[in-house]
């Protein structure tokens, strides 16, 4: 459930980063930035997705998950610094429950 919570809000966040890349007068459109900002929240949405919805051995789906997690920090970093704080918001969700599934996910395997 909270991996796709984590899925769907950084899918939000690829709308923000669209928006605020290509629309006129957003104060960062067309700049290199801003389609960082946007290729970092495309790459935790297909991250996330396809840990949501494809069986991955634990190696790569671990490798997969430190991906994610790097995009949604360094995404929300860049929407920070762009002053994009719909961006912003929706990485940080994007990761907490991506953070909160993996803790969560540890435990039911622990009893």
């Amino acid at each position: 459930m909270l991996l796709a919570v984590s899925f769907f809000s950084a899918l939000a966040g690829v709308g923000f980063a669209g928006t605020a890349a290509l629309l006129p007068d957003t104060g960062i459109n067309g700049t290199l930035g801003a389609f960082l900002a946007f290729a970092g929240a495309a790459t935790v949405t297909v991250a996330l997705g396809v840990l949501l919805v494809a069986w991955t051995p634990a190696k790569p789906r671990g490798i997969l998950a430190g991906v994610a997690a790097l995009a949604a920090t360094l995404t929300a970093l860049a929407a920070w610094f762009l002053m994009q704080n719909g961006l912003l918001a929706t990485m940080v969700v994007a990761l907490l429950a991506f953070l909160m599934s993996s803790v969560m996910a540890d435990r039911k395997i622990s009893k």
